[in-house]
């Protein structure tokens, strides 16, 4: 006789399957949001803040320029005003401060395009790093669901062909008959061969 398969761990089965789905379903969202944060940040630096820092030094170099040639020609004006170089401390402290503006500028325009470079080696990083998770979520959990799906389609069929277990009705019941003692059993009437055989003969008309 062959072996029954065993058929309780179907709802378990349905469970594994559900909870799989859940899993991929969250970690597809978790990827997918991580992405777009990547893409958010990549196009602030490369776009946004390029392109400002890239503007505000070519502006701020103008302005630097700008505040050289004023303090040169105060300088030449009060020389051929006065004969004297007067101190020019208004011009003087505008150069000092679209120097420092410029190296600002500077500054942080180069680190926008530092920070492009580190993000995409980062990004780099991080697509290695979960690409084991991409291809579960993508290839691996939808296999596995597919096959936990035909087995649990074959176990349900096993069961669907299986006897049902029919209840015994009280119709069904077979009928108990008591059973006396030996002793209170009722005696019969035992005749004697000779008793039978007068009863057996007919009865003779008299003289």
């Amino acid at each position: 006789m062959g072996e029954q398969a065993r058929v309780s761990s179907i709802p378990m089965l349905k469970q594994l399957r559900a909870s799989l789905g859940t899993f991929a379903e969250i970690a597809s969202v978790a990827i997918d949001e991580a992405g777009t944060d990547i893409q958010h940040t990549l196009r602030w630096l490369r776009e946004d803040q390029y392109r400002h820092w890239e503007v505000q030094v070519r502006t701020r170099t103008e302005q630097f320029v700008q505040a050289k040639l004023a303090l040169k020609r105060r300088q030449i004006f009060d020389r051929a005003l006065s004969g004297t170089t007067s101190s020019c401390i208004d011009e003087r402290k505008a150069l000092k401060l679209a120097e420092a503006r410029l190296q600002e500028a500077e500054h942080k325009f180069s680190r926008v395009k530092a920070w492009s470079l580190q993000i995409d080696k980062e990004l780099s990083d991080y697509r290695s790093a979960i690409q084991k998770l991409v291809n579960a979520v993508e290839v691996e959990i939808p296999n596995a669901r597919a096959k936990l799906d035909k087995m649990i389609d074959s176990l349900e069929a096993y069961v669907a062909l299986a006897p049902p277990e029919m209840p015994v009705s009280a119709e069904a019941k077979p009928e108990v008959v008591p059973v006396q003692p030996y002793d209170e059993q009722p005696e019969k009437n035992v005749q004697s061969p000779a008793d039978h055989d007068l009863q057996e003969q007919p009865d003779e008309k008299r003289p």
